[in-house]
């Protein structure tokens, strides 16, 4: 049964951006699902991670003051 994950992560460095998201990636199985909610150039910070990793699928949208990013563990 997939798993949906969430973080707040708003205020944080890139660097921590993302050793916080790499912690629940690793984790994840096929079909989980993490929903970030962070400032909005962690969009670009995402895209640096995940850029060679074909077993993520990411959408990232900017809201008012921050962005909204859902990563999908595909296989």
């Amino acid at each position: 049964m997939p798993q949906t994950f969430s973080l707040d992560l708003r205020g944080k460095s890139c660097d921590e951006f993302m050793v916080e998201i790499s912690k629940v990636l690793v984790a994840m199985k096929p079909g989980d699902v993490l929903s970030l909610i962070a400032d909005q150039d962690r969009i670009l910070c995402t895209h640096q991670l995940l850029k060679n990793a074909p077993r993520y699928l990411f959408k990232g949208d900017v809201v008012g003051d921050h962005a909204e990013i859902t990563i999908r563990r595909v296989r």
